[in-house]
């Protein structure tokens, strides 16, 4: 007989979503195989909550997700709840799941660590808070975070793999944003800025405002959270990012900022025809060590892995005592609401597999 995993989600976008399809669809499988039954007991988003404390039925967990798919809110259900009813679903034995990319869950979140209950995180905004208030998440020893950085990578994994063996990380560097990355690839195929900024937000490679991901600051959270979690607690203001957009567009309206991208289209294409005359290409990056990094464009050899990337993908490399001149790599699908709803799921196994051992 499977015991039950009480699970409380927070947040029912398109990672959400998948989320709940792939608990409806392979709970069975997954509790076969490690004697945990996957039962979500809340359903939570700003608009409602639905909340059953021996687990929602299947019924309405499917009913959830056509509402929400359709466009609607979790709000409009029969026998919805406020979402200020939260706090009430806590108990030690659940995992609190944060989907949401928000700093107004952290309440709750610290509420759940002084229950004691297993917390899952895609939400980056906690972990990569000023080191005073993300100190806490990162010592509490109930709380995985793969999916922040890398998506369904394991990243985080083996980062912690090379700390728990007694290795000393000494830089880690790499290509964090599949949405930069088609950027870059883009520009470099001939596409001019403008052009690819305007492609990339048609297919939903950006936010509704590109400059969420242009900014830089998403890398650098992933920067920050790796840098965290090999033991260097730094700040953002440790980090020297590079904006793809010049200051003077920080603060415009959207359609303004979009209009006003052809200006910039000359200064990429000669960084990018530099960067071709050199054998190199033009990829955004996140460097960072003890003492700080940088988050920003940089020149790569063509026919390097970083070179040869293309599509929204990751590589991330660990550099160690032991990986000193060949590092540790991990490669591969970086972005996705399926493969970071996958990552997610591994977590809530791990942690539903330490608590059975305690």
């Amino acid at each position: 007989m499977s015991g039950k995993l009480p699970l409380i989600v927070l947040g029912l976008g398109n990672v959400g979503q998948a989320l709940l399809r792939q608990i409806i669809e392979t709970r069975r499988r997954i509790a076969d195989r490690t004697s945990l039954y996957l039962a979500p007991i809340a359903l939570a988003t700003t608009s409602g909550l639905l909340y059953d404390a021996d687990g929602l039925p299947e019924e309405t967990l499917r009913t959830a997700l056509e509402m929400v798919g359709r466009g609607g809110k979790l709000g409009d259900m029969i026998g919805v709840r406020s979402p200020g009813d939260l706090p009430a679903t806590l108990r030690p034995d659940a995992i609190v799941v944060d989907l949401t990319a928000s700093p107004l869950t952290v309440p709750f979140l610290h509420a759940a660590m002084e229950r004691g209950c297993g917390i899952v995180l895609a939400n980056k905004i906690p972990l990569a808070a000023p080191w005073a208030e993300a100190r806490p998440f990162y010592e509490y020893p109930r709380l995985r975070y793969e999916v922040t950085v890398g998506a369904g990578l394991p990243v985080i994994a083996a980062l912690r793999y090379l700390l728990d063996t007694g290795d000393e990380i000494t830089h880690i560097e790499g290509c964090m944003s599949g949405t930069l990355n088609y950027l870059c690839a883009e520009l470099e195929r001939g596409a001019p800025y403008s052009t690819a900024v305007a492609q990339a937000r048609a297919l939903g490679y950006t936010e509704p405002n590109p400059r969420d991901d242009l900014s830089g600051k998403d890398v650098a959270r992933k920067a920050l959270i790796l840098a965290r979690t090999a033991g260097w607690p730094l700040e953002e203001s440790d980090l020297c990012i590079e904006p793809l957009y010049p200051a003077s567009l920080a603060d415009v309206p959207v359609d303004e900022f979009m209009a006003a991208l052809p200006a910039l289209d000359a200064e990429y294409r000669a960084r990018v025809r530099k960067a071709e005359a050199e054998g190199q290409v033009l990829r955004y990056m996140a460097r960072v060590g003890p003492q700080g990094g940088t988050v920003g464009l940089a020149a790569v050899p063509k026919e390097s892995p970083l070179g040869a990337l293309h599509g929204p993908a990751n590589h991330i490399s660990l550099y160690t005592a032991r990986y000193q001149f060949l590092p540790l790599t991990i490669s591969g699908p970086g972005a996705g609401p399926e493969v970071t709803a996958a990552g997610v799921l591994g977590d809530i196994v791990e942690l539903g597999r330490l608590a059975g051992t305690r």
